[in-house]
């Protein structure tokens, strides 16, 4: 018994160490690159379009510059650098990534400045969730976010919401689709529990 042990053991870390030496070693430009066409090609589908200038290597990741995304809402992004987290997909058996993003906008009617921020995300087949989700520009946000996957609908969320004055009309027209909540000027929650409508 103890030497099956021993033997599993060995066989884990042996596995472990290798996963370990191909993770530093990945070509991590090539697999942005490739992040970058596959996402562009299922946002295509929704009629959502993604374009970036150029994706560069970083340690333990990648970053994509210039990136924009055109759909209802429009996005664009000095950077995006996204470092996926392999003990914790291992641990979870789902991919996890963290995602830092710099010079963020989005355009909605009127151009808002998300500024820098970013997030931990945790993708499943039947959810994806964005963890300690912040950003601190004009549009600044401080939460989660869950989402099915199959529905493109919010699961479940907590996440403060501030705008400026000027955006406030689009937020109460954004109520109407949306698990918005006033509280206070310019203070927003998205707030929605699991198993709500």
């Amino acid at each position: 018994m103890k030497r099956t042990f021993l033997f599993i053991l060995r066989t884990l870390l042996l596995l472990v160490g290798f996963c370990a030496a191909l993770w530093v070693f990945l070509p991590w430009r090539e697999v942005g690159t490739a992040a970058v066409s596959l996402g562009g090609g299922l946002l295509e589908k929704q009629g959502i379009r993604l374009n970036c200038l150029d994706v560069e290597g970083v340690e333990g990741g990648f970053t994509i510059n210039g990136l924009s995304v055109r759909g209802f809402v429009n996005l664009s992004f000095a950077s995006v650098t996204l470092r996926p987290q392999l003990l914790a997909s291992l641990m979870s058996l789902t991919p996890v990534c963290e995602v830092a993003f710099r010079g963020g906008s989005m355009t909605m009617g009127q151009k808002l400045i998300l500024g820098d921020g970013g997030f931990l995300l945790t993708a499943s087949p039947n959810e994806v969730l964005l963890e300690g989700l912040h950003s601190d520009g004009d549009f600044a946000l401080d939460g989660f976010l869950a989402i099915d996957p199959a529905r493109m609908k919010i699961r479940r969320a907590e996440t403060a919401v501030r705008v400026p004055p000027s955006f406030e009309e689009n937020m109460n027209t954004l109520r109407s689709f949306l698990p918005l909540v006033k509280e206070g000027n310019g203070n927003w929650f998205l707030r929605r529990q699991e198993g709500a409508n």
